[in-house]
C-alpha cells in the first residue's frame, strides 16, 4: 500500500471516529487536527472523495468556526476544487495572496475559457481527448454540461448534436450556448423547420424532434452529445425514442459524450460496439445532508429543531418556517403542487415587492387568468412548477428563484431533472412519482438538487415520508443490445444485423405477419412509436369502411368540421395508446377544441374560457395540458400515422399537414413557427407579425427588430427580456 494511502486511512478512521463535522463536540481533536486530516485524505487518490466531502464541511462552518485559514487553504489547493476559495472569501474570509505556485496550478486548471476546472473536470475533459467516445456518470453538481462547453470549443467538430431530455432543458441549453462567444462560430438550430446548414452548426433537440429531423435530413453529425443517458433504459412510454436517437448515433459511428448521475456500469455491448469508454465519477462537491421528519416524530436541521406533528402538511409548514435557505418542495402530481403552493403562501400575509416579479404577475394576468393560483402564490414569494406550465413562465419562475426574488418552489420531476436552480433545501413531500414510487436512483437524483455549486458548500434533504435507500442504477442497458424482448414497433426500426438471435427472430415473426397482410414494411417504419396493433387495427378499419375515402378527401387545406370529427374520434380511440388517453379528455371534448383551435387560432385565454370545468385552477391546468401535450406533442405524432395509414389503405394523397401546423403553432407563417419553436410566447409574436411577413429565418427576424426598434413599442419590460433572451 503506498504512503499516501496509509496515512490517509489513518486520518479517515480519526475523522470517523470523532463523527460529524461538529467542533463543539469534540474532545482532543481540533479544527487544525480535521483540517491536516482532510489533506491527508486529498493526498490519496483512493480517499479523494472523503477528502472533498470533508472539505465541503469545513469550508461551510469555516465563516463561523475558528479554522486555520492557512491550512483550509492548502486543503482547498490540494483538492483543486478553486472556487471553494472565491466562496469563501465572498463570505468575508481573507486569505494569504496567491503564491507562484498557486497561480501556475489554477492556470494548468484553465483552459482557453477564464472558467477554472476542478482536478476532475480536468481528468476528464483530458480523458475525453484521449478517448473521444465517452459514457460518463457523475453527481449533478459535477459539472458535466460545462465539460461538454468545453470539449466543443477546444476541438473542431463541424456538425454537432446536443439531446436533452425536456423542452425546459433544451431552452436552457440553447440560452447557454447563446450567450458563449466562444460558440459563436456555430449556426445553433433548435427547431425542426430550420434547415440543415453546411457551415458549422450545433442541433440543440429533444430526443422526439431530433428523430423527426433526421428522419427528414440527413445530417453528417461528427459529435454527439446525450444528456440524461439514463434515460434509453427507463421504463416509460418515451424510452423507445430515447434508444432511437442513440442508435441513430451509433450507425454514425461519431464520437460521442453520452452523461448522466449516478450509475455504475453502461451497456457493454453498446461500449464494446462503438470502441467506446465507460468512466464514474463519485466525487460530489457539494456535499447533502439528509434528514427525516416523519408522521409524529421530531427532528433537528442543521442545529433547527422541528417539533413532533402529524401531519404532512404541518410538518411542511414547520420546515418552511424555521429552516433557512431557498427551498424546493417536491411532489408527485401537479395538483398537488399547485394546492401545496397555496398553502405554503397562506403562511405569509407580506407581499413581495419586486419590479420583475410584478411585471410576471401582469403577464400573467392579461395573457392566462387573473384568477390563476399561481399569482396570489408569486405575491408571497412561492410558486408551483410542472410541464402544464408555458416554458417562458417556468423560465421566469426559475430565474426569480434562482435570483432570491422566489424562496420556494413546489415543483414536480419536471423542475427536479436537469434544471439548475440555487435551491439550498429539497423537502421530499412525496416520494412517489405519478402514484408510482420513486426508486432509489429517482431519489437520489432529487436530493442532488440540494446545493448549488458555487453558492452551497452543504445542501440538505428532508424527507417527509418514508423512503427507499438512495442507490445507483447498478447498470444502464441499452434495450436494442441488451433485452431480447422490446416493443414490436421498435423491432421495425433495427436494421437486422444490429439485433441478437432472439430479436432476429421476433423481427422475422412481425415480418411474416405484416406480409400476410399485405402490408409494406416501409408504412410501418414511418409510423414510429404507433402501437403496432393499434396501426393494425386502423388499417383494418379502413378496409372495412371504404366509403371513409370519399368523406375524408383533405389534399391541402384544413378539414371541415364533421371530417375533423372522424379523423379525432380515430386517432383517440383506435392509434392513441392507452397511456396517452386520459380520462379528463372525451373524444367529443377534444374535437371540440381541435375544430377551435385550427379555425381561430384562439390564445391561452380564450381556450380556458371555453373549456368547461367549474374551477378556473382546473381549466387552466386542462387547458395548459391541451395545449402543451396533445397539441404540440400527441396529436402531431398520431395525425401523422393516420395520414400515412389512410394513403397505403385508398392509394390516396390525403394531407393533415395543415391541420398539424395549426394545432401545434395556430398558423402555418414561418416566422411564427420559428419564434414559437424559439420560445417566444404568442402575444409578443402576434404583436411583431405584421412586420414579419415573408421573413422565414431567425437571422432575418433579427435583422427586422435590430433595424426597426421601434416595432418594439407597445411591448411590456418582460416581453422585452423575454424576446431578447431567445432571438
Amino acid at each position: 500500500m503506498k504512503i499516501t494511502d496509509v496515512l490517509a486511512e489513518k486520518a479517515y478512521d480519526r475523522i470517523k471516529e470523532h463523527g460529524s463535522p461538529t467542533p463543539s463536540l469534540w474532545k482532543n481533536y481540533t479544527t487544525s487536527n480535521y483540517l491536516k486530516d482532510i489533506y491527508k485524505l486529498l493526498q490519496s487518490e483512493k480517499y479523494y472523495s472523503e477528502g472533498v466531502k470533508n472539505l465541503c464541511f469545513a469550508c461551510d462552518l469555516a465563516p463561523v468556526g475558528n479554522f486555520n485559514l492557512s491550512l483550509l487553504k492548502q486543503c482547498i489547493q490540494s483538492a483543486r476544487v478553486f472556487l471553494y476559495q472565491d466562496m469563501l472569501k465572498s463570505n468575508g474570509l481573507e486569505f494569504d495572496e496567491d503564491t507562484i505556485f498557486d497561480s501556475s496550478q489554477k492556470a494548468f486548471y484553465s483552459l482557453k475559457s477564464d472558467f477554472i476546472l476542478t482536478k476532475e473536470q480536468k481528468d476528464l475533459f483530458d480523458l475525453f481527448s484521449q478517448k473521444r467516445r465517452l459514457v460518463v456518470s457523475a453527481p449533478t453538481s459535477f459539472g458535466k454540461s460545462r465539460v461538454m462547453r468545453e470539449i466543443i470549443t477546444h476541438n473542431q467538430y463541424k456538425q454537432i448534436v446536443v439531446i436533452v431530455p425536456t423542452n425546459a432543458l433544451l431552452s436552457e441549453t440553447y440560452f447557454t450556448f447563446r450567450m458563449d462567444e466562444r460558440l459563436s462560430r456555430y449556426n445553433l438550430i433548435f427547431s425542426t423547420h430550420i434547415e440543415p446548414s453546411d457551415d458549422n452548426s450545433i442541433y440543440i433537440f429533444t430526443p422526439e424532434k431530433f428523430d423527426v429531423y433526421t428522419d427528414e435530413y440527413d445530417i453528417n453529425f461528427d459529435f454527439f452529445v446525450f444528456d440524461e443517458v439514463y434515460k434509453v433504459d427507463s421504463k416509460d412510454s418515451r424510452s423507445s425514442v430515447f434508444s432511437n436517437c442513440l442508435y441513430k448515433a451509433y450507425k454514425r459511428q461519431c464520437d460521442y459524450y453520452l452523461i448522466g448521475p449516478y450509475f455504475n456500469k453502461f451497456s457493454e455491448s453498446f461500449i464494446k460496439k462503438t470502441n467506446g469508454y465507460f468512466k464514474r465519477y463519485d466525487t460530489d462537491i457539494v456535499q447533502k445532508i439528509m434528514t427525516n421528519y416523519l408522521y409524529d416524530s421530531e427532528a433537528k436541521v442543521s442545529g433547527v429543531s422541528l417539533k413532533k406533528l402529524k401531519g404532512k402538511d404541518t410538518r411542511l409548514k414547520q420546515i418552511i418556517k424555521n429552516i433557512p435557505g431557498q427551498t424546493i418542495v417536491y411532489v408527485g402530481r401537479k395538483d398537488t403542487a399547485e394546492t401545496r403552493a397555496r398553502k405554503i403562501a397562506e403562511l405569509t400575509d407580506k407581499e413581495v415587492n419586486n419590479s420583475e416579479l410584478n411585471d410576471l404577475i401582469k403577464y400573467i394576468e392579461k395573457n392566462i387568468s387573473k384568477e390563476w393560483r399561481l399569482i396570489n402564490c408569486l405575491l408571497r414569494g412561492v410558486a408551483f412548477h410542472h410541464s402544464g406550465i408555458p416554458k417562458y413562465i417556468q423560465t421566469e419562475i426559475v430565474e426569480l428563484f434562482n435570483s432570491g426574488v422566489i424562496n420556494t418552489i413546489v415543483c414536480t420531476p419536471t423542475l427536479t431533472e436537469g434544471v439548475n436552480t440555487t435551491a439550498k433545501n429539497v423537502v421530499f413531500y412525496d416520494t412517489t412519482k405519478a402514484d408510482i414510487d420513486l426508486t432509489g436512483f429517482e431519489v437520489k437524483n432529487i436530493v442532488g438538487r440540494s446545493g448549488r455549486f458555487g453558492q452551497h458548500f452543504v445542501g440538505r434533504a428532508i424527507f417527509l415520508e418514508e423512503h427507499v435507500d438512495q442507490n445507483n442504477i447498478d447498470e444502464i442497458n441499452y434495450p436494442i443490445f441488451d433485452y431480447e424482448k422490446i416493443p414490436d414497433e421498435d423491432y421495425i426500426q433495427i436494421d437486422t444485423e444490429d439485433l441478437g438471435v432472439e430479436g432476429r427472430n421476433h423481427k422475422e415473426r412481425i415480418l411474416r405477419q405484416v406480409d400476410e397482410l399485405n402490408i409494406p414494411l416501409s408504412l410501418l417504419k414511418k409510423n414510429k412509436y404507433i402501437p403496432f396493433e393499434n396501426q393494425l387495427e386502423l388499417i383494418q378499419h379502413f378496409r372495412s369502411n371504404k366509403d371513409l375515402k370519399s368523406r375524408l378527401q383533405i389534399k391541402s387545406g384544413l378539414p371541415e368540421k364533421q371530417q375533423v370529427d372522424v379523423i379525432i374520434k380515430l386517432v383517440h380511440e383506435v392509434l392513441f395508446s392507452s397511456s396517452d388517453r386520459k380520462e379528463a379528455w372525451t373524444t367529443a371534448n377534444l374535437s371540440r377544441l381541435v375544430k377551435y383551435q385550427i379555425y381561430f387560432n384562439p390564445s391561452i385565454k380564450d381556450l380556458i374560457l371555453e373549456h368547461d370545468a367549474v374551477r378556473e385552477d382546473t381549466r387552466i391546468r386542462n387547458v395548459l395540458e391541451l395545449v402543451y401535450k396533445y397539441f404540440e406533442f400527441l396529436f402531431p405524432k398520431y395525425l401523422n400515422a393516420f395520414e400515412n395509414i389512410f394513403n397505403f389503405v385508398y392509394s390516396d394523397t390525403l394531407s393533415l399537414a395543415l391541420m398539424s401546423t395549426h394545432l401545434q403553432y395556430g398558423n402555418d407563417e414561418k416566422y411564427n413557427i420559428l419564434l414559437t419553436d424559439a420560445g417566444v410566447p404568442r402575444s409578443i409574436i402576434s404583436h411583431l407579425s405584421k412586420y414579419l411577413e415573408g421573413h422565414d429565418t431567425i437571422s432575418s427576424i433579427r435583422n427586422v427588430i435590430e433595424s426597426n426598434p421601434s416595432i418594439l413599442t407597445g411591448l411590456t419590460n418582460i416581453e422585452l427580456k423575454m424576446l431578447s433572451k431567445r432571438i
